[in-house]
C-alpha cells in the first residue's frame, strides 16, 4: 500500500530531484511538477482530495507557490502545505500563518522531519474530526 501523496513543485531540478529520492526512500508517493502551472495539472488529474501535502517552493516563475497553494486550499480547505525557500526575507511570517517553512538549504532529516510534522498534524485533526484520539507525545 503506497504511503501518503505529496504534491511537489520545485522550478530548479537538482533540487526536486534530491526532495523526490528521499521523499519516494521513505515511502511517500510523490507528483513532481516544475513549476506552479504543472501542479495544478496534476492536482487536477489525480483529484485535489488524493494529494496528503503540497510541497512548495515559494518563488516559481509563471505561479508562485504562495499561489499554488492557496489555489488548491480553495478547492480544499484544510490541505497541508510545506513551502520551500532560499530566501528568507520572503513573507516568511505570512506564511508561517499558511503553513510550515522550510529554508534551503535542508539537511536530508531537516526535509523527513517536517514532511512528517505535517502529515502528523492532518492525521491529528482527522482523529478529532472522526471522534479517535490516540496519546500525545511530548518531546
Amino acid at each position: 500500500m503506497p504511503g501518503p501523496t505529496i504534491l511537489l513543485a520545485e522550478d530548479d531540478d537538482m533540487v526536486r530531484s534530491f526532495v523526490c529520492s528521499i521523499l519516494q526512500s521513505h515511502g511517500y508517493r510523490v507528483l513532481p511538477a516544475d513549476n506552479g502551472m504543472e501542479a495544478m495539472r496534476l492536482a487536477d488529474l489525480v483529484g485535489v482530495n488524493r494529494i496528503d501535502l503540497v510541497l512548495t517552493d515559494i518563488e516559481m516563475p509563471a505561479l508562485s507557490g504562495l499561489q499554488l497553494a492557496r489555489h488548491l486550499k480553495r478547492l480544499r480547505p484544510g490541505l497541508k502545505v510545506l513551502y520551500m525557500t532560499g530566501h528568507r526575507h520572503v513573507l516568511v511570517d505570512e506564511l508561517e500563518a499558511e503553513g510550515l517553512v522550510i529554508e534551503k538549504p535542508f539537511a536530508y532529516s531537516t526535509l523527513v522531519r517536517q514532511v512528517e510534522a505535517c502529515l502528523s498534524e492532518e492525521l491529528r485533526e482527522d482523529e478529532v474530526q472522526s471522534g479517535r484520539t490516540r496519546p500525545s507525545l511530548s518531546v
